[in-house]
């Protein structure tokens, strides 16, 4: 059922074709049991079945402030839909998966090399964040011994169709931070859609004002409190959930780290654009060092000072600032942050600037075209994308921001000063350096070299007039990732690379699946069946309908060998689709085989 729903790409017309290999007289005169009829009876099968079922629901939204003398504006009056399902129910589903039953932390732990003894950070349970967590939940009575579970979110717009109109989902995940970094999340069910938020749109001439501004940040902190409400419980009394492995456990959540980019920790840790979530650094000096923001100073700062001196000295907004200490739970964002900030909008785009600046538009068009001609001239290699046009196309995808940084060091040889390559090169080793799935005591030496090496040598562009300031929010924020690392582990467990993957399963293709038609609520029938079959797929199930873990038959014994067995558990890393382009002079109907 599975491979007839998922690889058969929901299409009506594949699935029927498919079907004719059950329901052909060749088939069924020997006996072959005819599992489905037609592909109603396939999304009917799915629909009953009760495992991995959680309901939708919505719920609308409205502006109830105060309206201006002159009349409402167009937003003050729409209602915004919203909806999400129970995050409570689709964490349990994730703890029951036994895919990655045996890929998953139960405790914190604390991790050292053997050769030199030195602290090693890996998955997000061996970070000290969770480690603290563990101790406060040990220290209070009515949690002592139960095991800690951390909530991961995430959200991050997505458009899926420009050129029929302009279609802008707002997707918010869930995952676990049990689940070890080497899993793929997004496509093992340990990262899941729980909610399409609202995002309210206006006309230019109010969508740069201070009241639009507030209802925005007011409705993304009102859904996020409404949405994850049913986890609350949960954070106080522990409850028990059955896991993969079929053991249940005492369990008690926490709200972890919250992947997104930066627009969206302007928006969630309410402060000003170009200043920093993390610490209390000017916008006009970010390489200054200073203290990180916290609730309490947060707080402190708001009975003190004014509305203007918070703006102005703090880049604190404090019509809405929220309760929790949000600006510890901003998550280290590799893509956004690095790739395709600081590499790909800022280094890349500076160094055309720096062409234009120093040899003119003409001059500088040759040199360019001769960069692209070498980028184009890289030879093929395990690993190494080729790029037979160069790099100057138009829609830059994720993959091709990191297939850029391999080829592009080297083809500027000769065009530019030592100083712009030692930029890139520090820039590319502290990039590959925070990308290990291990990272060790002397890796972060190297990664704060890495980053006092680039800032030292990225002055030049700001010498040659090419750019009028370095302090720039995604670059300095570089500067945090010794800390962020020593909290939640190697950054790509929570880079936002992990949910712009989940967007192609949960938002695109299912749109693309849809008749563009109010295809949102076909999109969220499509991510209901999808859920259930990853949640019956795996494994068998019992007479209570829960999952069996999966039991190997022991090897039959050679008295001829002679041989080890390895009683540890064998992890299969692959992950393989099937083509869905139809092969030449094969026939696509059954019967034209005979």
């Amino acid at each position: 059922m599975s491979i007839l729903y998922n690889l058969m790409v929901l299409v009506k017309r594949t699935i029927l074709r498919s079907l004719v290999l059950y329901n052909h007289p060749h088939l069924q005169n020997s006996s072959v049991l005819v599992l489905f009829t037609d592909h109603h009876d396939i999304y009917r099968t799915i629909n009953n079945t009760p495992l991995g079922d959680v309901k939708w629901r919505s719920f609308l939204v409205k502006y109830t402030g105060d309206i201006p003398n002159e009349g409402p504006i167009p937003w003050m009056t729409k209602s915004y839909d919203v909806w999400f399902h129970d995050p409570h129910q689709v964490v349990q589903n994730m703890l029951a998966n036994p895919d990655y039953a045996a890929e998953v932390d139960l405790r914190p732990y604390r991790k050292f090399a053997t050769e030199m003894d030195e602290p090693q950070w890996q998955d997000f349970m061996s970070g000290d964040w969770a480690w603290n967590q563990v101790d406060q939940i040990a220290e209070d009575p009515a949690t002592h011994g139960s095991m800690f579970m951390p909530i991961i979110l995430g959200s991050d717009k997505t458009t899926v169709s420009v050129a029929t109109g302009q279609n802008d989902y707002y997707p918010l995940y869930v995952s676990i931070g049990n689940v070890w970094n080497n899993v793929c999340h997004a496509h093992h069910g340990a990262l899941a859609v729980v909610g399409f938020l609202a995002m309210p749109k206006t006309t230019k001439q109010h969508a740069k004002t201070a009241i639009f501004h507030r209802f925005h940040r007011q409705l993304f902190h009102s859904l996020l409190s409404f949405i994850v409400q049913n986890l609350k419980p949960g954070m106080m009394k522990p409850e028990v959930v059955r896991f993969g492995n079929g053991y249940y456990r005492h369990v008690i959540y926490r709200l972890g780290p919250y992947i997104m980019d930066y627009e969206e920790q302007v928006l969630l840790a309410c402060i000003v654009r170009s200043w920093c979530a993390k610490c209390t650094s000017n916008s006009k000096a970010l390489n200054d060092d200073n203290l990180l923001r916290s609730r309490v100073h947060t707080n402190m700062l708001i009975k003190k000072c004014d509305h203007g001196m918070l703006l102005d000295e703090y880049g604190i907004i404090a019509q809405l600032v929220p309760r929790a200490d949000i600006h510890e739970f901003i998550a280290p964002d590799l893509l956004h942050q690095i790739i395709k900030g600081a590499f790909k909008d800022h280094l890349v785009a500076w160094v055309e600037k720096y062409l234009v600046t120093i040899h003119g538009q003409t001059r500088a068009n040759i040199i360019l075209d001769d960069i692209d001609r070498r980028i184009a001239a890289a030879p093929a290699f395990p690993g190494l994308r080729r790029f037979p046009q160069g790099r100057n196309f138009k829609q830059w995808t994720r993959d091709d921001s990191k297939a850029l940084m391999k080829v592009y060091l080297p083809a500027l040889e000769g065009y530019v000063p030592m100083d712009i390559i030692c930029a890139f090169r520090a820039l590319l080793k502290f990039c590959y350096l925070v990308c290990c799935n291990i990272i060790t005591e002397t890796s972060l030496k190297k990664i704060d070299d890495a980053v006092a090496h680039f800032h030292q040598y990225r002055e030049i562009f700001k010498d040659s007039d090419v750019i009028s300031t370095i302090s720039l929010p995604r670059q300095h924020s570089i500067k945090h990732y010794n800390t962020l690392i020593h909290l939640f582990g190697a950054p790509n467990g929570l880079c936002s690379s992990i949910t712009e993957s989940k967007h192609i399963k949960a938002v695109k293709e299912p749109r693309r699946r849809s008749s563009r038609y109010k295809a949102l609520g076909q999109m969220l029938v499509t991510n209901q069946r999808l859920d259930k079959l990853t949640a019956s797929s795996p494994g068998e199930h019992d007479d209570t309908g829960q999952h069996e873990p999966p039991v190997l038959s022991p090897p039959e014994e050679d008295e001829n060998e002679d041989f080890d067995i390895i009683d540890d558990p064998t992890s299969v890393l692959a992950h393989v689709e099937l083509t869905q382009t139809p092969h030449k002079h094969i026939p696509i109907n059954f019967h034209l085989m005979y």
